[in-house]
């Protein structure tokens, strides 16, 4: 077999796998600026309905653990509500997103990308839950400036462009 042959089996190949092009770290950060402003829309509603309620209801309100006098503050109860609320908007977020949308948030929809596994199998609510998980992990942002990130490599999936 020749060079020629070789390189059009090669191609043949990579055209029957359906080779995809992984996203860049550009296009990586902006899916997460994107997924980070929707998050805050979000976390504003949820504080909005949580007030509503609270007072309807007598009971305590968010102004508790996010009012200006609360931000300051650096008692443990609200430190520890504000990080609990965060992760877990967080973690529903990318689970419901990436599950309903295949793999896909509001930030991926928005650049054209998409995450998929790496085995080439349907991406489920399993890969979307621990890539959500991953994220709470302490400094799991930081992982994206290496090769792959932490959310990626545990849960066996990438990011990439979507051409399909």
């Amino acid at each position: 077999m020749d060079y020629q042959d070789q390189t059009d089996l090669l191609q043949e190949e990579q055209n029957e796998l359906g080779f995809v092009d992984p996203a860049s770290k550009g296009l990586r950060f902006a899916n997460y600026l994107i997924d980070q402003i929707v998050l805050v829309v979000l976390i504003n509603i949820i504080t909005v309905a949580w007030t509503v309620i609270a007072k309807a209801s007598g009971g305590v309100g968010p102004q508790k653990y996010f009012s200006s006098e609360a931000s300051t503050s650096l008692e443990l109860d609200v430190l520890l509500v504000k990080m609990a609320v965060s992760y877990v908007i967080t973690i529903i977020y990318y689970t419901i997103c990436e599950t309903a949308m295949s793999g896909r948030t509001v930030g991926k929809l928005s650049t054209g990308t998409i995450a998929i596994t790496q085995d080439g199998t349907p991406f489920t609510f399993k890969h979307a839950l621990v890539r959500s998980l991953c994220r709470a992990i302490p400094f799991e942002a930081f992982s994206a400036l290496g090769y792959m990130p932490w959310h990626d490599s545990l849960s066996k999936t990438a990011v990439v462009k979507k051409t399909w």
